[in-house]
């Protein structure tokens, strides 16, 4: 019997508003620590204390639009003042003001983003303490977990919601002002989370990013979703080294193998679905080809090939390794821009 997929009533986390007031500017709060380091609690620290200095890292965003504005959130995970945050908080903006901890405000310069991702880059006028990140693979299943950000209003910024981590691996369906598209790999917890918290950062117990939050399920309670931080990561730094940089495009459009099954696909091996191709991969794959590796590096789900890509450069030829009607094959494709 052919399995069906659960669509789920969903929400970005950006709070749209009508109006064009971006709030007051409040005496500093010299109790804030501003200082520009990389805020790394490791193991056994009090939580407490863990959270309250990672909030130094998060910012409120306030986003003015042709028609009004939108408040989310973002988090610094670089020296230079590099905010990481969702696309859909920052498209489309005229200005983009940030508040920080102290209660100081500044502004912020767009760098870089895709929809597709739902992931951007914008730098800090001002330079600002940044957190340390974990891997979506040392991520475990129940863990505790926390979302900062900003929900609902700029008067709740900086709030902090606990929980933990529910599932892993997740791909939602979304529409979006581009379409239908696929969010995939996405990290399911139950931090509350609300319009507002979109680009917030969801942090372990040791002060670490996992995942930036970009959307919950509006018919039930305690599912939020986060995109794992591992892709961002690298993002920020090719954008910290090359302000231009342009991600390099395979050409590939395909599910992680678990979720093809879900669809009514029958897998034999981990790896990347084929569903359709253009531009690069033209004639190279058919649907229903599994993609295994690249450049010798195993891709078990969608996130482990955008990792892959995203550390290569536009011209690059990659080798890569599918299975193509039960049968192990190799070829080469070159990047190239979207």
């Amino acid at each position: 019997m052919k399995k069906k997929p659960i669509i789920f009533a969903l929400v970005f986390l950006c709070a749209f508003v009508g109006g064009c007031s971006g709030g007051e500017q409040n005496m500093i709060d010299p109790t804030v620590d501003m200082s520009v380091r990389q805020i790394s609690s490791g193991e056994g620290g009090d939580i407490t204390e863990i959270v309250n200095e990672a909030r130094s890292a998060v910012v409120g965003i306030y986003v003015e639009l042709s028609n009004g504005y939108a408040i989310g959130s973002g988090v610094a995970i670089r020296e230079g003042g590099y905010v990481l945050t969702n696309y859909h908080v920052v498209e489309d903006g005229k200005s983009i003001s940030l508040y920080y901890a102290d209660k100081t405000v500044g502004s912020a310069e767009y760098l870089w983003g895709d929809p597709g991702l739902d992931l951007a880059v914008i730098k800090s006028s001002k330079n600002l303490p940044y957190l340390s990140t974990s891997s979506v693979d040392n991520v475990v299943v129940a863990e505790d977990v926390y979302a900062l950000g900003t929900p609902l209003t700029l008067q709740f910024k900086h709030t902090v919601t606990k929980g933990i981590v529910s599932a892993k691996g997740r791909t939602l369906e979304v529409d979006s002002n581009y379409g239908t598209s696929f969010l995939q790999s996405l990290i399911q917890h139950d931090a509350s989370i609300n319009p507002g918290n979109s680009g917030g950062a969801l942090i372990n117990s040791r002060g670490e990013v996992i995942g930036i939050n970009t959307l919950k399920a509006t018919e039930s309670e305690g599912i939020g979703f986060a995109i794992p931080i591992d892709l961002g990561k690298i993002i920020v730094e090719r954008i910290a080294k090359d302000k231009n940089f342009k991600e390099p495009y395979m050409g590939v459009f395909g599910f992680d193998s678990d979720i093809a099954e879900i669809y009514g696909q029958s897998i034999s091996s981990k790896g990347v679905y084929v569903v359709s191709t253009d531009g690069p991969s033209a004639n190279k794959f058919n649907k229903g080809d599994v993609i295994t590796a690249v450049n010798g590096k195993e891709i078990n789900s969608i996130l482990d090939l955008r990792i892959v890509l995203f550390g290569l450069n536009n011209g690059d030829t990659i080798s890569v390794n599918y299975v193509h009607n039960g049968k192990n094959l190799q070829t080469n494709v070159i990047l190239s821009k979207k």
